[in-house]
């Protein structure tokens, strides 16, 4: 379809969709609509034209979610030719609006031990100096510290209280904060069908989210057409947390695995902090339950010698390794293979 033709349909759509909320509040009320809210400034007026009033490179590289065509934005709102459409007068919401099926592909076989074998798995110096976030993230920041260069771009996936917009604006990263359903982030979105064009960022930042997905390869594949070859996916998930509303926690090896499906290259993997930790804190236990889980881990933690051959004979590698095994959250600095070796998303 050509250009001109896409403007007819969009503002077509547009139309359709403006008539249809001046109608409602017709029938609701007999007049449309002006609720003016705290401010004094109408809920039109305050939403009218957002996503046309956001950074230029933000508005140029939003892609629909149902078909990853680009928007067109005018005044009366944001839509595409297949039918997606946001009216003006409501926030910027690109969750999709008609699911469709994915189909993925996947390599037989798993060379996760090998991945594991070839990556860091030593925490890392902490080098960061910039404001601190809600959610600690200077290990993080750290770590992904080589590939975040001023003018860059940062995508937050789950952004949660975007929170992390100090820490990327210490970088002189451009920043996006999308989120399921935090009213602060920038845009609603999905993860499994974010709406940014191939290559937008150089860089994704992901805190605690991918256990919260329920298809987590397909997700891990958005980040990784969202990437530019060489950027950077970096963040944490968890693996012996418990349950807190979340669908699958990742070991090391099935991260890897997912990873390598979805064109992307574990750089470093590293044990977050322990997981009875995490039982005493997070569980659902009774609260001496939890208390004596905390007290045996600070005993195991105050006299490591008590595992002698573990103690005096491992390496500091091997130790690392099982601290991975036994982290109640991985954190993972990733990056995106220049080539990707797996087929696109089926849509």
């Amino acid at each position: 379809m050509d250009r001109s033709r896409v403007q007819v349909t969009v503002e077509a759509l547009l139309s359709e969709s403006r008539s249809k909320t001046v109608g409602e509040n017709v029938r609701k009320t007999g007049t449309e609509s002006t609720t003016t809210c705290r401010s004094g400034v109408s809920p039109n007026e305050r939403h009218t034209g957002i996503i046309r009033a956001m950074p230029p490179w933000f508005r140029e590289h939003l892609a629909c979610p149902d078909c990853l065509a680009p928007l067109v934005s005018e005044d009366a709102g944001t839509a595409c030719a297949c039918g997606f459409v946001i009216p003006a007068g409501v926030p910027p919401d690109l969750r999709p609006q008609h699911p469709a099926e994915r189909t993925l592909r996947v390599r037989v076989g798993s060379d996760a031990h090998d991945g594991l074998a070839a990556t860091l798995v030593e925490r890392p110096a902490i080098t960061y100096s910039g404001p601190a976030a809600v959610r600690d993230s200077s290990e993080l920041f750290s770590a992904a510290a080589p590939w975040l260069k001023p003018g860059g771009r940062l995508l937050d996936l789950g952004c949660g209280p975007r929170d992390q917009a100090a820490p990327a604006a210490h970088y002189g990263l451009a920043y996006a904060g999308v989120d399921f359903t935090s009213d602060r982030a920038d845009l609603r979105a999905d993860a499994h069908a974010i709406p940014f064009r191939d290559a937008t960022f150089d860089a994704v930042l992901s805190y605690a989210v991918f256990e919260h997905l329920y298809h987590p390869h397909l997700a891990a594949r958005e980040v990784a057409r969202v990437l530019k070859p060489g950027g950077v996916f970096f963040g944490a998930v968890s693996l012996g947390e418990p349950f807190h509303d979340s669908y699958f926690h990742h070991s090391a090896l099935g991260l890897l695995s997912i990873l390598a499906d979805s064109g992307l290259r574990a750089v470093r993997l590293w044990s977050s902090y322990d997981t009875l930790h995490a039982l005493s804190t997070m569980g659902r236990y009774p609260k001496v339950q939890r208390m004596l889980i905390e007290a045996v881990y600070r005993f195991g933690t105050a006299f490591p010698f008590l595992a002698p051959r573990k103690y005096f004979r491992w390496s500091e590698r091997e130790k690392a390794v099982d601290a991975l095994h036994r982290a109640a959250s991985v954190c993972f600095v990733v990056e995106r293979t220049v080539e990707r070796t797996v087929e696109k998303v089926v849509r």
